[in-house]
């Protein structure tokens, strides 16, 4: 345990980089409001592969792909504006969720619900409230307002580059994964069409 946090550990069937840890984290606590939410149906990915064994299921409430959305474009655009992730590294995940979050249509139902984008804004504004590279407060109204950045810039791009070229040798993608400027490509395309739609 670490706080709100506990760690289980997991002995790997393979060893890549490093980049990935043998270890799952679950998060406890009240900076999450989890809303909105829905039962979605979740079943094992072996089952499909496996004959002979009943694998079980379940129907956990879950908050709803539009707010992640939400949630993952105002965490890149903290990084664009500071230049740095506050949990460190393995952050190059989140421009890959976007892009897959859009190609499956969930970034526009996102785009179109302003008022769940205002939601997550505000939220973060109390619980998760940040400075940019110069020192001044980070607007998050702004970014769902027609001011979100999605593609860093100077070191920040670096840093990204590398970390997204670590997460893609050590397999996290299990070969889904386009080249780095490519990803970037597609993440400024969408960084446009938020805020065509977004802007006040």
């Amino acid at each position: 345990m670490d706080g709100e946090k506990a760690f289980i550990g997991y002995e790997p069937v393979a060893k890549g980089s490093g980049y990935t840890r043998p270890a799952v984290m679950l998060e406890f606590g009240a900076r999450s409001t989890g809303e909105p939410s829905e039962l979605r149906p979740v079943w094992c990915d072996a089952a499909d592969h496996v004959t002979g064994v009943i694998f079980p299921t379940a129907s956990p409430r879950v908050m709803r792909p539009e707010r992640t959305f939400w949630e993952k474009a105002t965490a890149v655009h903290v990084f664009c504006e500071h230049g740095e992730f506050r949990g460190g590294d393995r952050f190059a995940r989140h421009w890959h969720d976007l892009t897959r979050l859009d190609q499956a249509g969930i970034a526009d139902a996102a785009i179109a619900d302003h008022a769940l984008a205002l939601a997550v804004a505000r939220h973060k504004s109390v619980f998760f409230a940040e400075k940019s590279s110069s020192g001044g407060a980070i607007d998050y109204e702004i970014a769902v307002s027609g001011g979100l950045r999605l593609v860093p810039v100077g070191a920040a791009l670096e840093s990204l580059s590398t970390d997204y070229g670590e997460m893609v040798e050590d397999g996290l993608l299990l070969g889904d994964a386009e080249p780095f400027d490519e990803l970037l490509a597609q993440c400024q395309r969408l960084q446009e069409r938020v805020n065509r739609a977004t802007i006040g």
